[in-house]
């Protein structure tokens, strides 16, 4: 196990690092997260402010 991690540690920190951010975008994106409702918001104000149907 020890030759393992001195073999591959740097790919399994990588490998980590990019699943977990991998998972906070796909929170952030989710139907209800905080940039889809902002994003949502942002285009309602828009046509709100163009009044446009």
């Amino acid at each position: 196990m020890k030759v393992i991690f001195e073999e591959y540690s740097g790919i399994i920190i990588t490998a980590v690092a990019i699943i977990a951010l991998i998972a906070v975008v796909g929170l952030l994106l989710a139907a209800d997260g905080p940039v889809h409702t902002a994003f949502v918001d942002l285009i309602g104000n828009l046509f709100k402010q163009t009044k446009m149907p």
